[in-house]
């Protein structure tokens, strides 16, 4: 079993006090205060020149219960959520610009089917959803803290998804720097289990295949970057 293993967790809240990160908070103040009766604010409601703090950090997303048989989403996939505006920060942090395109366009399918239930479940049950996404890897943290805020456009269905996303390490900024940071834990990795399979070797055991490339049901889930990251690079 490697020592170079990731753990994930990812925790969930509704409150506003929960947020740590001032911007994050801020646009959800501004969120709620826009709802003026009680009900969802309409997209109109809100102005960019209000979100200065967050402008690179947030997309625009298009929402609507997905249909049987579009050509363009795949079984299974319960909305379609098409990318209408995406800030610098996070096309620099996805690595491509995925403004035009469909999710389930832009990520591998396990991530794309993690996002499109979240946004599915924000459009359901018409409320803000905070996720705080982390991944541990050989004492050092990845992550992303993620604020799902559902909106209207005229009537009464959630149309639109007013999205903002942060790195929980801010010197992390590109798509490029997690990848270098992904491709040392793999190096580090692939050690290990090189000196592994000798030392075993040494003592007259088998390795296995399996053995041999690193593979452990125990490593605690997917790397980080393929399955599991909502803005690597696919």
């Amino acid at each position: 079993m490697s020592r170079f293993r990731i753990w994930s967790n990812t925790a969930e809240y509704l409150s506003l006090s929960a947020i740590e990160r001032p911007a994050l908070a801020e646009l959800y103040r501004y969120w709620r205060n826009q709802a003026g009766s009680g009900d969802l604010p309409r997209q109109k409601d809100l102005s960019i020149q209000e979100m200065g703090d967050c402008l690179g950090n947030i997309a625009l997303i298009d929402i609507a219960p997905a249909t049987a048989g579009e050509p363009d989403l795949p079984a299974g996939f319960p909305v379609r959520a098409r990318y209408l505006l995406v800030g610098e920060a996070l096309i620099k942090l996805l690595g491509v610009n995925p403004t035009g395109r469909l999710i389930n366009q832009v990520y591998a399918k396990n991530v794309a089917l993690e996002v499109c239930g979240a946004l599915r479940k924000s459009m359901d049950t018409r409320q803000p959803l905070y996720y705080r996404r982390e991944f541990q890897i050989i004492k050092k943290s990845f992550g992303y803290d993620r604020l799902i805020l559902p909106m209207r456009l005229q009537g009464s269905d959630v149309r639109r998804i007013l999205l903002a996303i942060y790195p929980l390490d801010s010197s992390l900024v590109s798509a490029e720097q997690w990848q270098r940071e992904l491709a040392k834990f793999d190096a580090m990795q692939a050690v290990e289990t090189k000196m592994a399979s000798a030392w075993a070797e040494s003592l007259g055991y088998s390795v296995s295949d399996g053995d041999r490339d690193g593979s452990d049901a125990d490593a605690g889930g997917s790397r980080p970057g393929g399955a599991d990251m909502e803005f690597s690079n696919r």
